[in-house]
């Protein structure tokens, strides 16, 4: 009985499984409560991606390549910009595909979505021009391989820009658990993507400060 009482006492709460759950939605969204997450997703990311947007410096013939397409907000202004190149988004969530899919339809051809995993892009090395992840980087894999392939896609001059929430933001919500989200402070940002094979010289790091008190990271990286 009392082996039963402590089982009992360590199950997490409604509450805890709750956040849990937002947690593993936000890193692979799927079904009815992945379709709610992409529309909320929308909303926040919004303001990062306009960051991130402006820090890419798309052209109109650039081909550029979003890692975590959401609902497709950004992948439609970056078909909008590279007007006379070529935007794929890759996702591993089939639910997130389907919400871009509106915006590919409206984009003239200009803009494609697939189904794809960040650490095994289906593109030929030095692909694009321009490479776009916003929110995303907190779940790349912690040994480095989705970064090597983003740098693996970009070509010699491309343009990468990441935006994460830092690491003490993230401290604060109770969804972004050690076991969904990889956290970072500007240092670690930093690592991860000279890791990846970007020279130290070709990437900056800002700190943005966004409304309800959020600290981000924004990393631009050119690949020489």
């Amino acid at each position: 009985m009392r082996r039963e009482a402590r089982l009992v006492a360590q199950e997490p709460s409604p509450v805890l499984r709750f956040w849990h759950e937002l947690g593993c939605q936000l890193r692979h969204p799927s079904g009815g409560k992945g379709r709610w997450v992409g529309h909320l997703m929308s909303v926040i990311n919004r303001q990062p991606n306009r960051l991130a947007l402006g820090a890419l410096q798309v052209s109109m013939t650039d081909n550029v390549l979003e890692l975590g397409v959401g609902s497709g907000w950004a992948l439609r202004r970056l078909a909008r910009l590279a007007c006379r190149g070529q935007v794929w988004g890759i996702d591993q969530s089939s639910e997130m595909l389907r919400l871009a899919s509106r915006h590919v339809h409206s984009s003239a051809g200009r803009a494609a979505v697939a189904k794809a995993r960040f650490e095994s892009l289906p593109f030929p090395t030095e692909s694009f021009d321009r490479l776009l992840a916003v929110n995303v980087a907190y779940f790349f894999d912690r040994d480095g391989r989705d970064l090597r392939e983003a740098y693996r896609v970009l070509r010699p001059g491309g343009r990468m820009a990441i935006y994460v929430s830092d690491r003490k933001t993230l401290a604060k919500w109770p969804f972004a658990g050690e076991d969904t989200h990889r956290a970072y402070d500007a240092d670690e940002l930093l690592a991860a993507v000279v890791g990846a094979g970007f020279a130290p010289n070709g990437v900056a790091i800002v700190t943005v400060k966004l409304p309800l008190a959020v600290s981000g990271l924004l990393a631009t990286a050119v690949k020489q």
